[in-house]
């Protein structure tokens, strides 16, 4: 048997739901993952981003419970994920749509082995940080130019090593409400 299978995500998603987020974690099967199977599961949880400021100027930033939000607040959205199963996962796949209403933080993503991606066609490409486009000026020339916030919908981290059994990762990324 070989192809790409979905894992369903699980764990505390509430406050995901509000947002209309879904999150899948996918791995191709491969000789090895026919010897047991991988059972990935996947934790989300939202919090917003506190920066305060002490007398001397000192910024910290604290995380508490991401409902309710506004506009301008920003949201990091952190990611666990978990080989329960009894072979690897090889090339997992954690793929979640930046939430309606919010604009990706630029360079605000985390996951240690693994690439990051996005995509700026609803999730079916993804390719690296900056997206450029060319853009033809008044004068004729085209010059390649970062595409606006507002175009990014999804976010992809692709395991570059696989996830062992019993093995856990994570991935993060901030978004600001709009």
């Amino acid at each position: 048997m070989s192809g790409r299978y979905r894992v369903p995500a699980t764990g505390p998603l509430m406050a995901l739901a509000l947002l209309g987020l879904a999150l899948s974690m996918m791995f191709v099967d491969t000789p090895a993952a026919r010897e047991g199977r991988p059972d990935v599961k996947v934790d989300v949880t939202a919090s917003k981003e506190i920066v305060a400021r002490d007398a001397s100027g000192k910024q910290t930033v604290h995380l508490v419970q991401a409902d309710p939000s506004g506009p301008g607040d920003t949201l990091v959205y952190q990611i666990v994920y978990r080989n329960q199963g009894t072979a690897p996962a090889h090339d997992a796949q954690v793929i979640d749509p930046i939430p309606a209403g919010t604009l990706l933080v630029p360079g605000s993503w985390s996951a240690g082995n693994a690439e990051f991606a996005v995509s700026v066609d609803g999730g079916k490409t993804f390719q690296s940080y900056p997206v450029r486009r060319p853009v033809k000026a008044a004068d004729g020339t085209t010059a390649m130019k970062d595409v606006e916030l507002s175009a990014y919908t999804h976010v992809r981290w692709t395991s570059t090593e696989p996830l062992a059994p019993g093995a856990t990762r994570s991935a993060a990324f901030k978004v600001t409400v709009r």
